[in-house]
């Protein structure tokens, strides 16, 4: 399990667009190569315990020279009501640029949930960013199927009609009223063109949604170019019942370029969201292991 209790950090300041960033390390001290956790909504540093797990099962494994990094971008904790996915890459492309200079010769992004939706907008062509050598999604969810089972389909999408009016008037950046939203976001100003980034069918974050054709996501999964593992939460919560979670991740695989898809994918076996149960956290952190000793 993740270590309990107090646990110490290296603390990196570094240059980003998100002021007085800091990025911070643990794990085997003098590691030549960096893990960089990503959360999702409402994470920030040290908020998903896992990454703790994977920084202390690596001290065991030297010869790999790896340490575990986390960082608070411009959308962590609250921040993510009005910031995007493309000032996440941003901000993830600074860190990136740093490590380079600190002499980190491989680096593999890890997104968690919405950090998942992070490390694929890093992929896309319309962003310039410093390259890394693989990627890892963990929990890659719908963030629009999570949002509808909590409050109904239709109730979502006279809120997201809302969203969209706002927007076509130039307001897109208003916050929404939170009866227009899921009660698990009526404690976070968000804005109405953040609203529908997560929430409608074709807003920008919407990667993962089980229901879209081929045609649309193909694209975003033939982007890819380095190694990549997902790992879906066998358990997830914020997944409807009716997605099988082995098929849709054999189904990502072959979407994407030969050879790029680790076969070490699939579900993390009794798993939640944020993998918090001791035997999946066991499952997920040695599955990991492995994919690190396959990045060249």
């Amino acid at each position: 399990m993740a270590p309990s209790g107090t646990f110490t950090t290296t603390v990196h300041p570094f240059w980003s667009p998100t002021p007085h960033a800091c990025a911070y390390e643990v794990g085997l001290a003098n590691a030549t190569n960096a893990l960089v956790f990503i959360g999702g909504l409402g994470d920030g540093p040290h908020t998903v315990p896992y990454p703790r797990a994977i920084a202390k099962r690596l001290e065991a494994e030297p010869d790999l020279s790896y340490s575990v990094f986390e960082f608070r971008l411009t959308s962590s904790f609250s921040g993510f009501g009005f910031a995007r996915l493309a000032n996440d890459v941003a901000d993830i492309s600074a860190l990136v640029e740093y490590l380079r200079s600190i002499g980190k010769q491989r680096v593999v992004l890890m997104g968690h949930s919405t950090g998942s939706q992070d490390c694929m907008e890093y992929t896309s062509p319309s962003h310039d960013v410093e390259p890394v050598e693989g990627i890892i999604l963990q929990a890659p969810v719908s963030d629009r199927a999570a949002m509808a089972q909590e409050m109904g389909e239709d109730k979502l999408d006279a809120g997201l009609k809302v969203a969209k009016e706002l927007i076509d008037s130039g307001r897109g950046h208003e916050r929404m009223r939170p009866e227009h939203l899921t009660p698990s976001f009526h404690n976070t100003p968000i804005s109405a063109a953040r609203w529908y980034a997560l929430a409608a069918t074709d807003g920008e974050d919407n990667y993962f949604d089980a229901g879209l054709p081929d045609h649309v996501i193909k694209p975003y999964w033939q982007m890819i170019d380095k190694p990549l593992l997902i790992l879906y939460s066998g358990n997830d919560e914020f997944v409807p019942s009716s997605v099988d979670k082995d098929a849709l991740v054999r189904h990502w695989q072959s979407l994407c370029r030969p050879g790029i898809a680790s076969e070490l994918s699939g579900t993390i076996p009794g798993a939640g969201h944020r993998v918090e149960e001791p035997d999946s956290e066991k499952w997920l952190v040695t599955t990991v292991v492995k994919f690190l000793q396959s990045v060249k």
